[in-house]
Formats: C-alpha cells, sequence, structure tokens
C-alpha cells in the first residue's frame, strides 16, 4: 500500500512561533543524524502516537511541554493526508484528534482542534487500508471482533526504535505482550498473502453456515428433549390403557422404550362394546406407588441442586454489586481529580510563591503525586470493567441452570400429583365407563400433538443440506492447503532475509534462516540443529537479521496482489551495535575505518532495497534512518540517501533540534 511520510509537523503552545514541519523523501533513505538528547528518538513514538497508538510514549521533557499537536501528513497514493493528536499532559494518552484530507500544500493546513476521537482514527485508517472486515480465525467466541485485522496490527512491520533493533528476544515492535503476539500470528497469513480476501470471505461463509447447523441441531435437539418430556406422559397412557384392559396382552414397558415404541402400542388401543367386560391388572396399584416413590426421590435431588445453585447466585449478584459501588467510588474520585491537570499547566518545579516568595517544590511534587493516582484509579476502573463481563457471564449460567432445574421439578411435581391423584382414586373411578372414554379422549388428543411436535423430517432435510454445503466450503478452504501456501511464502521471505543478512554482514551468512510465525522469531539452521534468534550471540547479528528481516517482508509485500502494509520503516539507531562507547565520548571525525565499513554495510542493505525495487518497476518502501553517525558512513551510497536533518552543537545552522531553540525563549 502506497502509504509513506511526507511530513511531521509540531505545533508549539505558544501561539506566537511558528509550527515545525520536518520533511522526508518519498522514495530514498531518509537520515536524520545529530547528537544525544537532540529528540531523534523521538520520531518513531511522534509517528506511532499520530497513527492511532493507545498511548503516548513520546519522551516527557522539552518536546511534550513545548509542543500542543503532534500531525503526520501521509502520502497516500496521490493525495496527503495529515493525522494529529494532542499533547496529552499527565494522561497515558489524548483522545482528541485532528484529521484533514483536504489540502495540496502544508501551508493550507489550519491550526488543528480537537474534531474526533482515537476510535475515529482508527476506523478511517483501517478504511483507508481497505482492512476486510473479517476475522482471521476459525473461532467463534465472544473476543472473535479482537481477532480481525486492523491498521495499527501492522506497525510491528515499519517500527524499529532503539531497544528493538538488536533485541534478541523480540524480533517484532510491540510483540513483547501475550496479546499482540497472538494478534500478530493471526495477520501473518493475510500480510504474507497465503490467504487473500477471497479466502476470509470463504471462511466467513463456512462459519456462517456452521452457525446456522448449530442452531438448528439445537432447535432439533430442543424438540427430541420436549420428546424425553413426553415420555412421563406416554408412560402414563400405557399403564393406564393396560389397567382399563385396553391393550391385549401389552408387554409390561421396558427402561430402553422410546416415545415411538409407546406410541406405536397406543395407537392399537381398543375398547369393547360393553364396558363391562373391561379387565383391570390387578398390579396396577402397586405400580402406581413404586413409580411415585421413584419420583419422589428424583424430586429431593433436584431440589437440593437448587439451594446450591441460588446460594451460587446469590454471591456472585452480591459480588456484582459490591464491583458496581467501587467502581462508582472510582468514578467519583476521578471527578474531584479533574483539575489536576489543569493546575499542572500553571504549577512548576522550584516555583516562587507570589506571596511570601519563598521557593518551594512541593505544590509541584503534590501534583506529580495525583497525576500518579490519577493513572492508578483508571487502571483501576478498567480492570473492574473487564471483571463485569466474566460476573455477567457466570451470573447467566447459574440462572440458566436453576431455570433448568427448576423446569425439571416441575415435570416431576406434575407426574407426581397425576400418580397421586390415581393411587387415591383409582378404586372409585378406574372401572367407570365415564372414566374410560374421558381417557380415550385424552389419549386421542395427546397423540396428535404428539405427531404435530414430532413432525421434524422437513428439518432433519435442511440440516443434511447445509452439511453437504459445508464439506464443500471446507474443500475449498482446506486448513492443509492454506498451511503449505504460508510454508512456501515464508521460504521465499527467508531467502530473502538470508540475502540481505549477507550485506549486513551476519557470522556465517551461508547458513540457512527460518522465518518462525509461530515464536515470531528466526530459527538459524547451523551444523545439524536449529538455532533461535536469541541463541545466535553478538549485537551485530541480532541487528542485522532484524533489518534483513523488515527489507525482505517489504520486498516480499510489493509482490502482493493486496498489500494492507504502510510503505515506510523507520529504524533508530542501529549503529549502536559496532560502537555504542563512540558515539558517546568521539566526535563523529574520529571513526576508524573499521567503524565506517561496519556501518557502511546498513546503507548497502538499503540501496539493494531501493535497487530490488526499481528493477521490478516498483515503489520500494521509504526508509527513514535516525544515526549519530554522519555523512562519511553513507558517502558510497549518497544518490540513495536524502539528509532531512544534521542536529549537532557545532552546526552554524540554528536548526541543531527536533524542538527548535526560538521555541525556548
Amino acid at each position: 500500500m502506497y502509504f509513506k511520510i511526507a511530513h511531521i509537523i509540531l505545533w508549539p503552545k505558544d501561539d506566537t512561533k511558528e509550527k515545525r514541519v520536518i520533511s522526508f523523501d518519498l522514495n530514498k533513505i531518509n537520515v536524520i543524524t545529530g547528537d544525544s538528547q537532540k529528540g531523534k528518538s523521538s520520531i518513531i513514538p511522534i509517528v506511532d502516537y499520530c497513527l492511532g497508538s493507545s498511548k503516548c510514549t513520546i519522551p516527557v521533557g522539552v518536546i511534550r511541554e513545548k509542543t500542543e499537536w503532534f500531525g503526520v501528513v501521509i502520502q497516500f497514493e496521490d493525495r496527503k493526508r495529515l493525522f494529529a493528536r494532542k499533547e496529552p499532559g499527565v494522561q497515558i494518552q489524548s483522545g482528541e484528534v485532528y484529521i484533514n484530507e483536504d489540502f495540496k500544500e502544508i501551508d493550507e493546513i489550519s491550526n488543528p482542534f480537537s474534531m474526533t476521537n482515537v476510535k475515529f482514527l482508527k476506523n478511517r485508517l483501517n478504511e483507508i487500508s481497505n482492512m476486510p472486515f473479517l476475522t482471521l480465525t476459525d473461532q467463534t467466541d465472544d473476543d472473535s471482533s479482537g481477532k480481525r485485522a486492523s491498521f495499527r496490527d501492522f506497525s510491528a512491520f515499519q517500527f524499529q526504535p532503539q531497544h528493538i533493533v538488536a533485541n534478541p528476544y523480540t524480533l517484532f515492535f510491540k510483540a513483547d505482550t501475550a496479546e499482540n503476539q497472538q494478534r500478530l500470528k493471526n495477520i501473518f497469513p493475510l500480510v504474507l498473502g497465503a490467504i487473500n480476501k477471497k479466502t476470509l470471505i470463504l471462511k466467513q461463509e463456512l462459519k456462517l453456515l456452521e452457525q446456522e447447523l448449530q442452531k438448528k441441531q439445537r432447535k432439533l435437539a430442543e424438540i427430541n428433549q420436549y420428546t424425553d418430556n413426553w415420555m412421563l406422559q406416554l408412560k402414563d397412557y400405557y399403564s393406564k390403557a393396560r389397567e382399563y384392559g385396553l391393550l391385549k396382552n401389552a408387554p409390561e414397558s421396558s427402561s430402553e422404550w422410546t416415545s415411538q415404541i409407546y406410541v406405536e402400542y397406543l395407537m392399537n388401543v381398543s375398547i369393547d362394546n360393553s364396558v363391562s367386560v373391561l379387565q383391570v391388572d390387578i398390579h396396577a396399584t402397586e405400580r402406581a406407588v413404586k413409580e411415585l416413590q421413584n419420583l419422589t426421590k428424583e424430586e429431593v435431588d433436584i431440589s437440593r441442586d437448587i439451594g446450591t445453585e441460588r446460594h451460587n447466585l446469590h454471591k456472585f449478584l452480591s459480588l456484582f454489586d459490591s464491583e458496581k459501588k467501587y467502581h462508582a467510588s472510582l468514578k467519583t474520585q476521578l471527578e474531584r481529580m479533574e483539575p489536576v491537570s489543569w493546575l499542572s499547566k500553571f504549577v512548576e518545579p522550584n516555583q516562587e510563591c507570589i506571596f511570601c516568595g519563598a521557593v518551594s517544590n512541593q505544590a509541584y511534587e503534590e501534583l506529580q503525586h495525583l497525576a500518579e493516582h490519577i493513572v492508578k484509579i483508571s487502571e483501576s476502573s478498567n480492570f473492574i470493567d473487564k471483571s463485569y463481563d466474566i460476573l455477567d457471564r457466570e451470573i447467566i449460567k447459574r440462572k440458566s441452570k436453576l431455570s433448568e432445574l427448576e423446569s425439571s421439578l416441575n415435570t416431576i411435581r406434575k407426574q407426581k400429583l397425576l400418580l397421586e391423584v390415581e393411587s387415591e382414586n383409582i378404586r372409585a373411578i378406574r372401572q367407570t365407563e365415564n372414566e374410560v372414554y374421558r381417557y380415550l379422549g385424552r389419549l386421542e388428543k395427546g397423540l396428535e400433538d404428539y405427531a404435530l411436535v414430532h413432525g421434524h423430517s422437513e428439518m432433519q432435510d435442511e440440516i443434511n443440506i447445509l452439511e453437504q454445503e459445508i464439506e464443500k466450503l471446507r474443500s475449498k478452504v482446506n486448513p492443509k492447503l492454506l498451511a503449505q501456501n504460508l510454508k512456501g511464502k515464508l521460504q521465499q521471505v527467508s531467502n530473502s532475509i538470508a540475502t540481505y543478512a549477507k550485506f549486513l554482514g551476519v557470522e556465517n551468512p551461508n547458513d540457512p534462516v527460518l522465518l518462525d510465525v509461530v515464536n515470531l522469531t528466526l530459527r538459524k539452521q547451523s551444523e545439524g540443529r536449529d538455532d533461535f534468534l536469541w541463541e545466535i550471540g553478538s549485537g551485530a547479528n541480532w541487528m542485522g537479521y532484524h533489518i534483513a528481516t523488515l527489507l525482505a517482508l517489504h520486498d516480499h509485500f510489493l509482490g502482493l496482489d493486496w498489500n494492507p502494509v504502510s510503505q515506510f520503516i523507520i529504524i533508530d539507531q542501529p549503529s549502536q551495535v559496532y560502537f555504542p562507547d563512540k558515539l558517546q565520548k568521539q566526535s563523529v571525525t574520529e571513526y576508524t575505518p573499521d567503524d565506517i565499513l561496519k556501518v557502511q554495510k546498513i546503507f548497502t542493505a538499503f540501496a539493494a532495497h531501493l535497487s530490488n525495487s526499481r528493477a521490478r518497476g516498483s515503489s520500494a518502501a521509504q526508509i527513514i534512518l535516525i544515526e549519530h553517525a554522519d555523512e562519511i558512513t553513507w558517502k558510497a551510497h549518497e544518490d540513495d540517501v536524502h539528509l532531512v536533518k544534521r542536529w549537532r552543537d557545532d552546526e552554524e545552522s540554528e536548526d541543531r533540534a527536533l524542538i527548535p531553540s526560538e521555541w525556548l525563549d
């Protein structure tokens, strides 16, 4: 996706000052070089923040003290778009967002103002990148929305800050938490082209059909469950039919009988012309009493289970109420502390009292303490929000279980009532003509209802058709074929990583290397064994493989029909692995030839990426390199390099840092 950084813009809190604009070349290696503590390492956090990061990691200090809004101008195909966010003050982030997609030149951009929020910003970036609104996993749990690919996920392929570029344990940006790692694993088949939008649509159709099948199967199961409830009534009908002599030579019922067997017998119920010839089984009353005893035992067991579930439900409801009260208390505390952010703007360290003239740091420290307390309260409040979902699920489970138990208890009590009435009055009414005819009427109506409820052959046919359609779709999204395709894509990228690693001077560059998307690292095959990245050793090796992986991935993205990954890479000071002490103690003119050669390899790899892209007739990824090293390290590739800024104290120019000197006046 042609999505590159054209400008970074900073607006000062002092509106009498001019905004700060840093411009980049879209097709070259952009270099920002300078001394330490000039604001170079803030470039990645600024871009990440403006593109929807949930936390502002821009370093506190002069940059945030002097800047009101941070903005990034994106060149998206043939159009520029500005995304800006407000400096958050003491908060973790600011929800205030400004978007401008209707301008041609920087001078046309007005001062930002609060236009929308971060959620809208993320959704807009998803729209621009044409992200499919489809999940990337086959799961259908409550968290399936969290498994959708998002523009934010692709920051893993764009940023390499200092703590990542040579990190043996973390290969990708923000892949240091379990949640982010899982999301990155989910999106890899998509970004590598192992699956495409068509495959995702087929998988979504398959998921919907499977959900529809589950609904129909549940409905059919409910009917079958209703059949089980019918068993009690059918048994009663059968017992009375034998008692009244309406079934000739009918066998004793069995616990293995299905409802259909009872129905088949009851369909043959007949009565002689004379009621007086009806024969009554002498053991009918004894059987009724025995059945009544069994039902009483079941009633006791279910009642005991109901008591246990009610106790559990009471506990969960009490806990839920306590959580609500605690959450309300936290909200009240946050509301009371709203003035803290406002006061922080007017209180500085070691401020002089306007009444007595004493210099004190106490007010500033108290406000900082309150700000930290606000963060803790916000974190506690967020934790309680998550606990609500868990408690809701448990409460629903308990209520559902209680409903099932109470339904079963009602069924048993109805059956008991039938048998108790029968036991009490059996001798008085069972041989009367009216009772027999009433029984026959009830039996006839009951059999009609049974036939109506159990005529579900059409539903079974629908289930069969759904199962056939699901099998067809499963053959098109065969997991084995998708896995083979992913394996092939990974091998292509891994071969490219090995090629770039040679440019970067890693040890044993001819050893095969494999991108491991399960563990989100690299595996190097050496002497018949696989070594993970952290087992290889040497900061230069780690840095080399980090850069090689990013370049290889962006090479691969260029060859895809649909590529949702932005075409820019920002890398912060990779040369730190070669001479970190020298960068702090020596001037740039004191590099040794070996120092220069080592850093030149980085530019050689970047130049190879640009050359590969030109050979394919496509636009290479925009590279932004933040370095302490100076021009001597890229001189051999100066045609491919655009020097964005040189921030050094010995420069004659006033432009010596990210924050202009005029802002400090």
